[in-house]
């Protein structure tokens, strides 16, 4: 999971692009005066959004959970920094990007902002852009853990986990109280089996938001990892029914269920799920399907 602080930026805009055009003899100085660079203490890097998610735990830190719905009724208006990492979420990159040029004399030396700059090259799928964002942002804050946080993110889409497990680990160590690196680092180490060390940051983050989806799902994949099918299942269906359609979800369960001999439940559970689009979870669709005795 991406965590999406402020970032962004089109280095060469210098100036407002935003004012509308003016005739010479209109002209003033104040035209051509910059914006006051805000200092780092005067911007906050947490999300204040009135809109309900169903993954609640790490919405201050990130919109990466957020349905497109529920972004589209976020109110960014007068926050720059939120409008660019909506802007980004949604995919609508040139005006993420063009917010980023008009409030760069603002925000040029916030990391957050070159964070969320990074973040949009990243969604693009432009690596090589996203570190040069994101070293960035550590050139104006040595240990700003969202830039950390999301190199890990890079290099585990990358398949680069080892490199990512040092991301992470670091991003963690920096931000003790920052929730995200923390649930980035318990994923990876899920990602190796290592259920023993990844429940308990798993357990205490849900301890907070006991209703968090995603918070759910890892603690009921851990104890499934850990071969606690039942208590696995406690926690899966603890998940809306609504949200058993996501493959990452719907598909732990029906395996769970199937684990525990209830195939007739699992084969229902399963006919819910939409067949996902990318690799990793069409081969782990594929995976459950063969199990349960679907035919091909």
């Amino acid at each position: 999971m991406k965590y999406l602080i402020p970032l962004l930026i089109l280095a060469s805009c210098s100036s407002r692009p935003d004012k509308a055009a003016k005739a010479p003899d209109q002209i003033t100085n104040d035209d051509f005066k910059k914006e006051r660079a805000l200092k780092k203490s005067e911007v906050t890097d947490f999300y204040q959004s009135t809109v309900t998610s169903m993954s609640p735990a790490l919405q201050d830190e990130t919109t990466d959970n957020y349905t497109k719905k529920e972004l589209s009724e976020i109110n960014t208006s007068g926050d720059p920094l939120l409008d660019i990492s909506v802007k980004c979420a949604l995919k609508d990159f040139n005006s993420a990007f063009q917010v980023a040029a008009n409030n760069f004399n603002k925000y040029q030396k916030i990391p957050a902002y070159w964070n969320l700059v990074a973040n949009c090259h990243l969604n693009q799928g432009s690596e090589r852009k996203a570190l040069l964002f994101y070293n960035k942002a550590l050139e104006v804050s040595k240990n700003y853990v969202p830039a950390l946080n999301n190199i890990g993110v890079m290099y585990s889409r990358q398949g680069q986990d080892q490199k990512a497990l040092v991301a992470f680990e670091r991003a963690s160590k920096e931000g003790r109280f920052s929730k995200t690196p923390r649930y980035n680092l318990a994923k990876t180490y899920l990602t190796y089996g290592l259920a023993e060390q990844a429940l308990p940051v798993f357990q205490g983050l849900l301890n907070e938001t006991p209703t968090d989806v995603d918070l759910l799902n890892a603690v009921g994949s851990s104890y499934f990892l850990m071969s606690d099918y039942g208590r696995a299942l406690s926690y899966y269906q603890k998940i809306p029914q609504s949200e058993w359609a996501r493959a990452e979800i719907g598909l732990n369960l029906a395996l769970t269920l199937k684990k525990l001999g209830k195939g007739k439940e699992a084969e229902k559970v399963f006919d819910l799920v939409d067949k996902p689009s990318q690799a990793k979870a069409k081969d782990y669709y594929a995976v459950i399907k063969s199990q349960l005795g679907e035919a091909e």
